[in-house]
């Protein structure tokens, strides 16, 4: 679909293409299996960020799927839905003759269209949570939850979310150890969507603007860019000033201050699960200068991230 987010793709087919390379290693008859981008046309699909896809096979030619994912639209999906009739009619149809379905974000509404939610309990994005309400009442919508699962729906609040639930399908469709294995390959990207956000938990709290909302969706799935206070700007239809004061209004920090937020979470999780340098670290998570990132960490920790490192690996791996 026009304008979904290339993450909420990309993810769910490099893991389960993961899956199927680890399955054929085991020598495993169930890694007879092909993924494949699937689209209404057979022509090039341009997503957020520029990136375009472009679809194997037209869903036309598909009379059936073991497993279909839908992937996030980018700001309200109403529009696009207008123009999905034939998706919605199609995952209607692989439903229910079998197919599961997982749905990531605002994609979770094609399923909803579809009336295959129609008295189970679903979640979507946390801005369009209200909306969702209002146009699907017969949906259980949960609030509080970043995944549900309704016999073969499953649905995920979110792009992380949406690879913990990845994780989660694997297990029930081949085994926990071959789950484990593809969460290893993909951790830290893969978060517990319980886990503690340390550096930027507000940031997250409901709110009703929707271009900053949208600019804080794009610094999350992109946070290893440098930052363009203009490009920002632009993609919200704000003029440089108003999106920064609108920005400083609804986060409490600069636009600079979310982003080191952001990017210090990621450096910490790496921290904690791998064996990268600092350094390495740095240019992983949007730092083009290792010590500048070890002070901005240290200004939002409290601590060098050496030292977190060594904290949190003494508590890890202590005998008491």
């Amino acid at each position: 679909m026009e304008q979904m987010l290339s993450s909420s793709v990309a993810i769910p087919l490099e893991m389960l293409e993961t899956a199927r390379a680890r399955l054929k290693v085991r020598r495993d008859p169930r890694a007879d299996f092909a993924v494949e981008p699937a689209a209404r046309e057979l022509k090039a699909i341009s997503m957020l960020g520029g990136f375009r896809l472009n679809p194997a096979k037209a869903l036309n030619q598909i009379e059936h799927t073991d497993l279909i994912v839908v992937p996030a639209l980018w700001r309200n999906p109403k529009r696009q839905l207008l123009q999905e009739a034939e998706t919605i009619d199609w995952i209607a149809q692989q439903y229910r003759g079998g197919a599961s379905v997982l749905a990531v974000g605002t994609g979770v509404c094609l399923l909803a269209e579809a009336g295959i939610l129609d008295g189970k309990p679903a979640t979507t994005h946390w801005h369009y949570l209200e909306q969702f309400a209002r146009d699907y009442p017969r949906v259980k919508l949960q609030r509080q939850h970043l995944l549900t699962q309704a016999d073969r729906i499953y649905c995920a609040a979110s792009v992380n979310s949406g690879a913990d639930m990845m994780v989660h399908f694997i297990g029930l469709q081949y085994d926990r150890s071959l789950a484990q294995q593809v969460e290893q390959q993909f951790s830290p990207e893969i978060r517990n969507p319980i886990e503690k956000k340390v550096f930027y938990a507000e940031q997250n709290e409901q709110h009703p603007d929707e271009e900053i909302a949208m600019a804080q969706t794009w610094l999350q799935q992109n946070m290893q860019r440098p930052l363009s206070l203009q490009a920002l700007a632009e993609m919200t239809g704000l003029s440089e000033r108003q999106f920064d004061r609108r920005f400083r209004h609804i986060t409490g920090r600069t636009p600079t201050q979310y982003l080191h937020g952001l990017r210090c979470e990621s450096a910490r999780d790496l921290l904690q699960n791998s064996n990268l340098t600092i350094a390495d670290i740095a240019a992983t998570v949007g730092f083009n200068d290792a010590g500048y990132f070890i002070r901005v960490f240290r200004k939002l920790a409290g601590q060098t991230p050496g030292e977190f490192r060594r904290k949190v690996r003494r508590k890890l791996f202590s005998g008491g």
